[in-house]
C-alpha cells in the first residue's frame, strides 16, 4: 500500500473511532459541549500527520495496485479537492463584497453586543451590519474580523426582547470561536469530500453549537427561557418561507430537525450537563492519543499445512470396535490410534523463509524476499514497498539517486522512490514480461524480456536508445563487465530440458555481437567475477568457468535466486583451487 493511502486510512479508522465515541456521547443531546469537543477532534485527526506507528494493520500481501489506477484516483481526488475549494472560496469572497456594498452598520446593536462581552476577556466585538435581502441571520467569518448579519426584514418584525435574543445567539458563536471550527470544517470537506463521515460531523456540529448557544444566550439575558424559545420560533418561522443558501464560513440559524430538542432543552429544567474535570481530562487523554498513533502494516506469519499430513489425516486411520451392551444391542465405538510421524526428505522439505536480503545504498534500506510476504524493499525508517513474488522479476538499485528500477511480469519497467516509498515515473514497457535489469552508472540502464529482447533506456526521457533481438528464446539474464563496456547476454530457456542456452557478449552502447558461447546445463545467470572472469551459475550453485567449464566455486541456492532477481547481490562464494 502506498504511503500516502496508508495514511489516509488510517486516520479514517482512528477519527472514526472519535466519531462512534462523539455520536454516543451527543445522542441525547444533554452533553453538548463535549460531544461538540469530540467532533472537532473527529476532524484534526483526518488532517493529523503520522506521528506515532502501531503495527496492527494485517500485511497486505496481494499484487500492488497498477499505476494507472493510482494516477486515476488521484486526477479524480483532485478534481473534487479543486471543486469544493473554488465553490468555497467564490461564495464566501462574493457575500463579503455583497456585505461591503450593501451592509449598514447598526452601532447600537453592535455596542449590545459588546455588552455582552465584557466579562470575557475579548479584546473586541463582532460588528452587528443588516442588509436588505432576505436571508438567514448569521455570524460571517470569512474576512479577519466576523461580522454579524441581520436581514432588514426580520429586524423590523422583531421586538427589542427579540432581538436582544437574536443577537445574544449569534454573540454565544463569536464567543465560542465557531467562525473557526467553519474553516477547520471547511478545509477537511475539501479533502475529504468523499468520505461521508465528515457530512455527519457537519450536521452533528451545528447541531450541538446551537444548542450550546442557546444556553449561553438565555444565561446572559433578563428573559425566561420561555421567552428565548418564542424568539426562536420568530426567527425560524421568518427563514422557513424561503429556500435560503448560506454561506460556508458562516454560523446561521436555519429550520433543521434539531429545532424541537433545542426547545426541549431550553425548557428543561435541568437543560445541559457539563462534564466533569475528570471526565474532560480523561475525554481529553484519550483524544490527543489516539490523533498521535498512526496504525502501521504489521507482519503476518503463515504457516501451511504439510500436504502429505493432510493425505493421511483424511485416509481411513480409525478402526472401529465393536462393544456388546448389556442388552445384546452392538454399537460402535471410534478409537483414535496415534499416526505414525510424516517422513522428511527432499520430496517434501518447505523453502527457506527468507532466500533474498540485499542492503541497498540508502541507509538501513534492505531488498528482501521471503515466501510468507514476497518481495519488498524495507526502507529502515523509510516506507515499505511491498510485492508479491509472482509479480516482481528484476531489480537494480541507481544509488546515486536513491531509487531503483523494478520490472515486472507485466512488462512494465518502473523507477520508484525509495524515500518516498512511491513510483516516479513509468521508464517504458516491454512486449513480454520482464526478466532481467541491469544498471551502470556510465552506461546506463538496460532490461530483457521474456521474448529475447534487450533494451538499453534513457532514464529521463524513457527512449530507447538502443535495442537488440538476437534470440528466439526469453533472455534469462544481462550483466555489466566491471568496466562497463561490455556486458553479457543469457538467453534460452532452461525451463524446457534440452533447450540450448547462449552467452552473448555485446558492446554497452550499441549492444553489437563481440563473441557468444553455448551454455550447457540449466544456466540461471553469467557474471563477471574478479577471480576468474565470465562463469555461469546454474540453480544448483555450481560456478563455472565461460570458457573451459571447469568448476570454479560453489553457491547456495537462495543466493542463486537473489543474483537471478537482482544484480546488486555480492554472495559469498566457496572458491574452489
Amino acid at each position: 500500500m502506498m504511503f500516502a493511502a496508508q495514511t489516509i486510512v488510517s486516520n479514517v479508522l482512528i477519527a472514526s473511532l472519535i466519531g462512534g465515541l462523539a455520536w454516543s456521547v451527543g445522542r441525547s443531546g444533554r452533553r453538548a459541549v463535549l460531544a461538540h469537543l469530540l467532533w472537532v477532534a473527529f476532524l484534526i485527526k483526518l488532517i493529523t500527520p503520522p506521528l506515532l506507528q502501531l503495527r496492527i494493520l494485517p500485511s497486505q500481501a496481494g499484487p500492488a495496485m497498477d499505476m494507472d489506477w493510482w494516477i486515476g484516483l488521484g486526477v479524480l481526488w483532485l478534481a473534487g479537492f479543486a471543486f469544493f475549494v473554488a465553490r468555497g472560496l467564490v461564495r464566501s469572497i462574493r457575500f463579503h463584497l455583497l456585505i461591503k456594498r450593501e451592509g449598514t452598520s447598526d452601532p447600537e446593536a453592535t455596542a449590545f453586543v459588546a455588552s455582552l462581552l465584557a466579562d470575557s476577556r475579548r479584546a473586541s466585538a463582532p460588528e452587528v451590519v443588516r442588509l436588505p435581502l432576505r436571508l438567514s441571520p448569521m455570524l460571517f467569518g470569512f474576512a479577519l474580523r466576523p461580522v454579524i448579519v441581520c436581514p432588514e426584514s426580520l429586524w423590523a418584525i422583531l421586538s427589542d426582547p427579540e432581538r436582544h435574543a437574536f443577537l445574544a445567539h449569534e454573540t454565544a458563536h463569536y464567543h465560542r470561536h465557531d467562525h473557526w471550527v467553519r474553516w477547520l470544517e471547511w478545509l477537511v470537506g475539501c479533502i475529504y469530500w468523499w468520505f461521508p463521515g465528515v457530512h455527519l460531523a457537519h450536521r452533528q456540529l451545528e447541531r450541538h453549537e446551537e444548542a450550546c448557544c442557546d444556553a449561553w444566550a438565555v444565561a446572559r439575558l433578563n428573559s425566561t427561557p420561555r421567552q428565548y424559545a418564542e424568539a426562536l420560533l420568530r426567527v425560524v418561522d421568518f427563514i422557513s418561507e424561503h429556500s435560503i443558501g448560506m454561506p460556508r464560513l458562516a454560523n446561521g440559524m436555519r429550520p433543521t430537525d434539531s429545532l424541537e430538542e433545542r426547545i426541549r432543552l431550553l425548557m428543561c429544567a435541568r437543560g445541559l450537563e457539563h462534564a466533569t474535570a475528570p471526565l474532560n481530562m480523561a475525554v481529553g487523554i484519550g483524544c490527543v492519543a489516539l490523533m498521535l498513533v498512526h496504525p502501521a502494516e504489521r507482519r503476518i506469519r503463515t504457516f501451511r499445512v504439510d500436504s502429505l499430513a493432510t493425505h493421511q489425516l483424511g485416509a481411513d486411520t480409525l478402526e472401529p470396535s465393536i462393544a456388546s451392551s448389556a442388552s445384546g444391542s452392538q454399537s460402535l465405538m471410534i478409537v483414535p490410534e496415534p499416526l505414525p510421524g510424516t517422513p522428511r526428505g527432499f520430496w517434501n522439505q518447505p523453502p527457506p523463509r527468507r532466500w533474498a536480503n540485499i542492503p541497498l545504498s540508502l541507509p538501513g534500506a534492505h531488498l528482501v524476499a521471503d515466501v510468507d510476504h514476497g518481495i519488498r524493499v524495507d526502507g529502515g525508517r523509510y516506507p515499505t514497498i511491498s510485492f508479491s513474488n509472482s509479480d516482481v522479476s528484476a531489480i537494480a538499485e541507481i544509488p546515486s539517486t536513491q531509487r531503483v528500477v523494478i520490472g515486472t511480469a507485466a512488462g512494465n519497467l518502473r523507477l520508484w522512490d525509495l524515500t518516498a516509498g512511491m513510483p516516479v515515473s513509468l521508464i517504458g514497457k516491454h512486449a513480454s514480461g520482464v526478466t532481467s535489469v541491469a544498471y551502470h552508472p556510465t552506461h546506463g540502464l538496460v532490461s530483457g524480456d521474456s521474448s529475447g529482447t534487450v533494451n538499453r533506456w534513457d532514464l529521463q526521457s524513457g527512449q530507447i536508445l538502443a535495442s537488440w533481438s538476437g534470440s528466439d528464446s526469453g533472455v534469462q539474464s544481462i550483466r555489466y563487465a566491471a568496466d562497463g563496456k561490455t556486458m553479457m547476454i543469457l538467453s534460452g530457456g532452461w525451463r524446457h530440458c534440452g533447450t540450448e542456452q547462449t552467452a552473448r557478449l555485446v558492446d554497452s552502447r550499441s549492444l553489437a555481437l563481440i563473441q557468444s558461447w553455448p551454455v550447457h546445463g540449466p544456466a540461471a545467470v553469467v557474471l563477471e567475477r574478479p577471480e576468474c572472469g565470465w562463469v555461469a551459475v546454474d540453480w544448483s550453485g555450481h560456478v563455472r568457468r565461460l570458457e573451459t567449464e571447469t568448476l570454479a566455486a560453489m553457491l547456495s541456492k537462495d543466493d542463486v535466486s537473489s543474483l537471478v532477481l537482482s544484480q546488486d547481490t555480492h554472495p559469498n562464494a566457496e572458491v574452489l583451487p
